[in-house]
């Protein structure tokens, strides 16, 4: 249920009493699903706490909340976090995570954080160790949550997506220790540090991270079957370190422009790669800039025996993609379909042209089929 902004108090009034009236007369022994959002203008002496504490009586499986009151963050019962039924929470924003040492979570397989406030680190350590079957965790950190120290202490874990857009002071912390991941998801843009533990059932990632990788988060990477890589300055250094023997499916997107070296030595560490997608939206290029680009000797090993697709969007066609563009294709003898999508703020009159001469480039594979997105 979503509270309404309506100012008048009449409308107010009604709004509440219908939550208490419809939980109080609910008959039946079980509510499967609750979900409450909970306005800006929501009244800051709503006893938020009671709703929540009664669907708990009522062994709930799904509670969904979300308040955006502008009191302060609000405490719930810690009843909600000895909830025997519970299978799938979400909190949101202004709710103050603060977990009993008698937290037990024995069903709960799926946890949503959204921009919450936790009472200490401790805190959110007890609330994952008390999850014993968690599987899936969607995290959105908030401004000023209390904690600098961010751990993902779960064994059964298999599905992670963890954001992290604040502006911090580089004095902030990630780490990972979750042996039954298949799925992982960072986005952090904060310059937070990040470690991450062996996962050896790791299939599919998307990183983009600001600081620096250690050795141990690119070994982390090593038995992933897809992975979208954000090249920052720092992944950027550190391409030619990941191994990934097992990778079929990569997709890059650079932030700077002289990528293309790091990223051959990235191609040489994936032999089995079969589909290679270019990114290239996010791309800083100085029109005034053109950044130098040497063919590598040997051919990475995926090229001649493996890749089948390559996508290249946002193509700009400038000489260092259009030689990377000439190399891939004059090497790829297995490819079977090339798709470009070419630069929006390139003319029609200038695509045109673009798209004449990529027609005439070489291509080792005589099978292959060029194709361009509008």
């Amino acid at each position: 249920m979503e509270e309404k902004d309506d100012d008048s108090d009449e409308n107010k009034k009604s709004v509440w009493w219908f939550l208490n009236k419809s939980l109080q007369l609910h008959n039946a022994p079980v509510i499967d699903s609750l979900c409450m959002e909970l306005g800006p203008r929501c009244p800051i002496d709503a006893d938020i706490g009671k709703w929540v504490a009664k669907a708990v009586d009522l062994l709930v499986h799904k509670l969904n909340f979300k308040l955006l009151w502008s009191a302060e963050p609000t405490r719930l019962p810690k009843s909600l976090y000895s909830c025997q039924t519970l299978v799938d929470l979400t909190l949101s924003h202004q709710i103050l995570v603060d977990v009993p040492l008698s937290a037990c979570l024995p069903s709960l397989r799926e946890l949503d954080l959204d921009c919450v406030v936790y009472k200490n680190e401790d805190s959110l350590v007890r609330l994952f160790s008390s999850c014993p079957v968690l599987e899936i965790l969607n995290v959105t950190r908030a401004n000023d949550d209390n904690v600098k120290k961010f751990t993902v202490k779960v064994p059964s874990l298999w599905d992670l997506w963890y954001s992290n857009s604040l502006s911090g002071e580089d004095d902030g912390y990630l780490v990972v220790d979750a042996p039954a991941m298949t799925t992982l998801h960072i986005f952090d843009v904060s310059g937070d540090s990040c470690s991450i533990e062996d996962m050896p059932f790791l299939e599919d990632a998307n990183i983009d991270i600001e600081s620096y990788p250690d050795d141990k988060f690119l070994t982390s990477l090593s038995s992933v079957l897809a992975i979208r890589l954000f090249l920052s300055d720092t992944m950027v250094m550190r391409c030619g370190n990941i191994n990934l023997s097992r990778l079929v499916k990569l997709r890059i997107c650079p932030s700077r422009p002289d990528w293309l070296t790091p990223l051959v030595h990235l191609l040489g560490n994936a032999p089995q790669l079969k589909e290679f997608l270019v990114d290239s939206q996010y791309t800083y290029e100085p029109e005034d800039l053109s950044f130098s680009w040497n063919q590598p000797s040997p051919v990475p090993k995926c090229l001649p025996s493996e890749l089948e697709i390559l996508e290249w969007r946002d193509y700009g066609d400038r000489v260092e993609e259009k030689e990377f563009l000439t190399y891939i294709l004059a090497n790829s003898k297995r490819l079977k379909t090339v798709t470009i999508s070419l630069r929006s703020t390139i003319d029609l009159e200038e695509q045109k042209l673009i798209m004449e001469e990529l027609k005439d480039i070489p291509r080792v594979s005589t099978a292959s089929h060029l194709l361009f997105n509008w």
